[in-house]
């Protein structure tokens, strides 16, 4: 019996660095969960290619996203001369040398940790953010879990969850 594709391609964009091809695909499951698909694709012979394929469902795409960008930024603040320029889906330079040296004046390294880990701290609690921290609580998620997946502070969680009456003072 002929199996039926349930994924629904939501993004798509790839890009070629040497002898190498990277496909990045967003992808919408059956069960409307988002998960992203790389794959790399080398050549190793004049008709032969090798592929390397990495899936990351929604709640393991926030983490790696937070790994990249430290060492996005371990990498720019190592580079001195000649700096490796962003590139855009085009594969085109997105700023210019002086926008990059212009961009150093930052934020205090632990403020802009803080906002980067809990970027949804202070803000305010949606219907759908509920009824999913729920659902994810229910469904065995610790408190840790869920501040990476909400964006949010251990207290915060602690407090919807309270309000919500799953948990107790």
């Amino acid at each position: 019996m002929e199996q039926q594709n349930y994924n629904t391609e939501v993004y798509s964009a790839n890009f070629k660095t040497g002898n190498r091809t990277y496909f990045i695909n967003l992808l919408e499951a059956k069960n409307r969960a988002k998960y992203v698909r790389i794959t790399e694709s080398r050549k190793v012979s004049d008709t032969e290619f090798q592929k390397n394929r990495i899936m990351l469902f929604q709640n393991d795409m926030v983490k790696l996203a937070k790994v990249l960008n430290l060492a996005v930024s371990k990498i720019k603040s190592s580079e001195v001369k000649d700096e490796q320029l962003p590139l855009d889906e085009t594969g085109e330079d997105t700023q210019t040398a002086t926008d990059n040296e212009t961009q150093d004046k930052s934020v205090p390294e632990d403020q802009d940790t803080e906002s980067q880990k809990y970027p949804n701290s202070g803000k305010k609690w949606t219907r759908e953010d509920e009824e999913k921290l729920e659902f994810l609580f229910k469904a065995g998620k610790t408190v840790d879990d869920l501040t990476e997946i909400f964006g949010r502070k251990q207290k915060g969680i602690e407090s919807r969850l309270e309000k919500l009456g799953l948990i107790e003072k």
